[in-house]
């Protein structure tokens, strides 16, 4: 006797899941997992000037590495570097560092949930 129409229905069923990113606390950590990343997205943040002739000052550097397998499930790890003295330097090197490694884009990453889970959800 095999299993009934409800219930093979129910079996083949593929429910969407939204993961939300892992936030990293530490550089070491997320230098890691930039190795088994698919792809490496930065976002660039700077201070804003009221006066058009100031030069820009970087505030904050933004990093997500994308598509790291863990457990047969494609996860995504941030990692925000900001409040650092010195952070164009370590920005520079950091971003050298990782474009040796593999695919580095300049980009931004949605960092609503909500938007995710709702995309998740969407039949």
């Amino acid at each position: 006797m095999g299993p009934q129409n409800s219930e093979m229905e129910t079996l083949s069923y593929e429910q969407n899941v939204f993961l939300p990113p892992v936030q990293l606390s530490n550089l070491s950590d997320f230098m890691e997992v930039a190795n088994e990343a698919a792809v490496i997205v930065y976002g660039l943040e700077y201070y804003q000037s009221p006066f058009i002739d100031d030069p820009k000052r970087l505030r904050r550097l933004s990093l997500a590495a994308i598509g790291v397998d863990r457990k047969g499930l494609p996860l995504t790890f941030r990692y925000v570097l900001d409040d650092v003295r010195d952070i164009d330097r370590i920005a520079t090197e950091i971003l050298k560092d990782l474009e040796s490694r593999g695919c580095v884009l300049q980009g931004s990453i949605e960092r609503s949930d909500s938007l995710g889970e709702l995309l998740a959800t969407w039949p």
